[in-house]
């Protein structure tokens, strides 16, 4: 009886590895990616920068701020040494997704967003890590949400 219980879960296990392995997620249709990877100003300086979104034919993401899904975010990582950040995301146009209306963002567009070098931050590199959160929808359903890394190089002269 143990044979066939094993082999029972195993034949189960193999069968729905395809399955399991051609699961997307978000991460699968939408990248995220810094327009210039390394910046430098002095302290004291408010610097900008910007990340591309690019999100696959038929799929669509929801702009931030969205009441119903999951909208578009910029998170700065825990060991952000800069301050006053300020993000500008983009707007999307008006759709609709299971008789609610909502934002939707496809294509290529871009999230422009600043913010201010302590005038006591050392000089030298300094590694900004940012996380963009996203859920990518198609006309039928939704992908699991997923923080897509972003990192910049940061020069204080």
């Amino acid at each position: 009886m143990k044979r066939v219980v094993t082999a029972a879960l195993l034949l189960a296990v193999v069968v729905s590895l395809p399955a399991l392995a051609a699961m997307k997620t978000s991460a699968d249709v939408v990248s995220a990616k810094p327009t210039t990877a390394a910046v430098s100003a002095a302290a004291g300086e408010r610097v900008s920068f910007q990340i591309k979104l690019d999100i696959q034919k038929k799929w669509h993401i929801y702009a931030h701020g969205d009441t119903n899904f999951i909208g578009v975010d910029l998170i700065p990582g825990e060991s952000f040494p800069l301050q006053e950040f300020e993000a500008e995301y983009p707007h999307g146009h008006e759709g609709e997704f299971f008789g609610e209306k909502v934002m939707m963002i496809e294509g290529k567009d871009v999230i422009d967003f600043s913010a201010l070098i302590p005038a006591d931050l050392a000089p030298g590199e300094h590694d900004l890590d940012f996380a963009v959160t996203v859920q990518a929808c198609d006309d039928k359903t939704c992908l699991a949400p997923t923080d897509l890394p972003v990192k910049f190089k940061l020069t204080v002269k």
